[in-house]
């Protein structure tokens, strides 16, 4: 009973302290500039991944626009392991709130040397337009 309490009140502690702060391993692996690798895109066309901070990225993302691209603007970029033990994060998100709709961006860390991302975007439109949610796939590499 005894250690079944140390388990418990062990797990409880590292629980807690992983709502205090969000986990952000190995963020470098993600910080740089990043360009789609489709050049006709008419998506997104490139991104920027900084850190302003210790434990704090951004993410810059543009999108396709005439004469120049436009830019969504910065917001949190958080990343994700494979388990509350992983530390080599991977995976990371993003949201964009607009006026006329929300984007959430799932980025995922490949290639042999970590220099490529496969990008998932999922627009939900919020102004009444009766334009359709949709999703897009991007892939991207270090510029």
């Amino acid at each position: 009973m005894f250690n079944r309490s140390i388990t418990i009140a062990t797990c409880g502690t590292l629980f807690a302290a992983g709502l205090m702060a969000p986990a952000l391993a190995a963020p470098q692996d993600f910080v740089g500039n990043w360009v789609n690798v489709d050049s006709n895109t008419r998506g997104i066309t490139r991104f920027v991944v900084t850190a302003p901070q210790p434990n704090t990225l951004k993410v810059q993302a543009f999108g396709k626009c005439h004469p120049t691209d436009c830019a969504f603007g910065t917001t949190q970029f958080t990343t994700y392991g494979n388990s509350v033990q992983d530390t080599d994060h991977k995976e990371g998100t993003a949201t964009y709130r607009q006026s006329f709709a929300n984007d959430f961006l799932t980025f995922a860390l490949g290639g042999a040397n970590k220099n490529q991302i496969l990008l998932q975007s999922f627009t939900q439109f919020t102004d009444n337009s009766a334009r359709q949610n949709y999703f897009a796939q991007y892939r991207f590499k270090r510029s």
